[in-house]
């Protein structure tokens, strides 16, 4: 018999906390709508197994392996077993190597890893026997785009603001579907863990905010009585909410951050009686580690890009260079500190028959279509910035462009097919 349980809790970090996500320094000024831990636990009478999503922009794969460790020894399950994941809200703050500023603040990081261990203790505490039903359906409207056009010049970008008329079209559509698996659960809460997939930069500014997950876990939660709610961020490294074929300007603020939160939670009620009924209820999980070497192209380069880089941070800088530039500049920079493998974590959890696939950094669309391609008849969910945070994770496609995205990656053009791989053999042994 399936047992699954959910918890909660707050990890707001302290104002004056860096927020990451831009070219420029933020700095948290206040708070909007408060961060959180959201987690599930689900046993099958043998293995247990732990998925934990956090709103924040992302966390380390060294700081990840760490939290797991202290979990497995609190609540008594392997490590492997338990999947973190970050939503990459831009209204957040990132947790590990890449962000001295919450590294050092060692108050809050020793909360950090209580927290984290008190939501996993209370999510197992809190199993029940559940039936699990999975559905999936379209928001009314678009709310997820690829944020990949051709102009007229020839060239791919991905935010071509105040460039509308240079247009010849987007690439590539972005995937809306909203994915449901729903626990119902006798004498307890339901749980419903929602999976969508799009950049969750909507808000900006520097106001601390979980942005439109935050709002369609609220939404979904005051809609349906008596239901805890996650949300499950998928592969969406190219995709954000802006359509530039209709704006010139990306739409941004806390009123489209709930709009989008609001077509999220609307389609998770019009799927809620809809589910199939899972019959396995078989749970497991498994990591997998693809190592690459590291990126070396443009060493050449490296006093030109380091100059660039000193002269946009001192405000010196007499050009404007394009993403896609300043991606490379920083990529080539930090090649002196990189190690020569570039280590990436693949999670596969296995919740009867779903696969929930997360990926240690901020996956392309790509990815999951290559999944379910190969495994046309298997309930699939992605998530990004899972047990790591690596950076972006171009498709094979993309590094065939002059993006910012692949300018920026320290990962060889090669990585989509060996992630893939990893996943399906992961799936395979499950």
């Amino acid at each position: 018999m399936l047992k699954a349980g959910f918890s909660r809790v707050d990890v707001t970090p302290p104002l004056g906390s860096y927020i990451s996500g831009y070219f420029y320094e933020r700095y948290a000024k206040g708070v909007l709508d408060p961060l959180e831990l959201n987690a599930v636990a689900c046993n099958d009478g043998e293995n247990t197994v732990l998925l934990i999503i956090a709103d924040f922009i992302g966390v380390d794969r060294v700081f990840c392996d760490s939290i797991r460790e202290k979990i497995a020894a609190r609540v008594g399950i392997p490590a492997e077993h338990i999947m973190l994941t970050s939503l990459h809200q831009h209204t957040s703050v990132c947790i590990g190597m890449r962000d001295n500023y919450m590294r050092n603040d060692i108050f809050y990081m020793e909360s950090l890893y209580r927290k984290y261990c008190d939501v996993a203790q209370m999510a197992v505490d809190d199993m029940k026997d559940a039936t699990a039903e999975i559905s999936s359906g379209e928001t009314a409207e678009p709310i997820a785009f690829i944020r990949k056009y051709l102009m007229k010049d020839g060239s791919v970008i991905g935010h071509p603001h105040h460039r509308q008329n240079e247009i010849v079209k987007r690439l590539e559509d972005g995937d809306n579907t909203v994915r449901l698996l729903r626990f119902k659960r006798e004498g307890a809460k339901d749980i419903a863990l929602v999976n969508f997939c799009t950049h969750p930069d909507v808000i900006s500014g520097e106001y601390l905010s979980a942005d439109w997950p935050g709002f369609a876990r609220r939404f979904v939660e005051h809609d349906l009585d008596g239901v805890s709610c996650l949300l499950l961020n998928g592969v969406q490294g190219d995709s954000n909410h802006c359509d530039y074929l209709k704006y010139d300007e990306m739409p941004k603020g806390y009123a489209h951050s709930e709009y989008m939160g609001r077509m999220i939670a609307d389609t998770v009620l019009r799927l809620w009686e809809s589910g199939k009924t899972m019959q396995d209820t078989k749970v497991g999980a498994q990591i997998g580690i693809v190592s690459l070497p590291t990126r070396t192209d443009g060493m050449e380069d490296y006093e030109a890009c380091k100059k660039l880089l000193d002269d946009l941070n001192n405000g010196t800088c007499k050009t404007n260079p394009s993403g896609a530039e300043r991606g490379r500049a920083g990529r080539i920079v930090r090649m002196q500190q990189q190690p020569l493998f570039q280590k990436l974590p693949v999670t596969v959890m296995r919740i009867g028959e779903l696969f929930a696939v997360g990926f240690g950094g901020e996956p392309f669309t790509e990815y999951a279509r290559a999944l379910r391609r190969a495994l046309p008849d298997t309930e699939i969910f992605t998530a990004c910035c899972a047990n790591g945070y690596e950076g972006y994770l171009p498709s094979l496609e993309d590094f065939t462009r002059v993006t910012y995205e692949s300018s920026s990656s320290p990962f060889p053009s090669d990585l989509q097919n060996h992630c893939v791989g990893m996943a399906l053999d992961l799936i395979a042994s499950l």
